[in-house]
């Protein structure tokens, strides 16, 4: 699964991007196309997946799947 997550600030999406890499462990970050400037690559499990939507929405972003 794809997930877009709108952060203005550029130095809190490298920051985000670099905690989500700490709850996935083994991880690529890529430029994904145009509308991006980072993204994160891996493969997952359903419980670190939560943690990561959980840390997405106490941080109060916006997803597009």
């Amino acid at each position: 699964m794809i997930l877009t997550i709108h952060i203005k600030n550029k130095q809190e999406r490298i920051e985000f991007a670099r905690e989500v890499q700490n709850l996935l462990g083994e991880s690529q970050t890529y430029i994904p196309d145009a509308n991006s400037d980072i993204g994160v690559r891996a493969n997952t499990d359903k419980a670190t997946y939560q943690k990561i939507l959980a840390l997405i929405e106490r941080r109060g972003y916006t997803i597009t799947k």
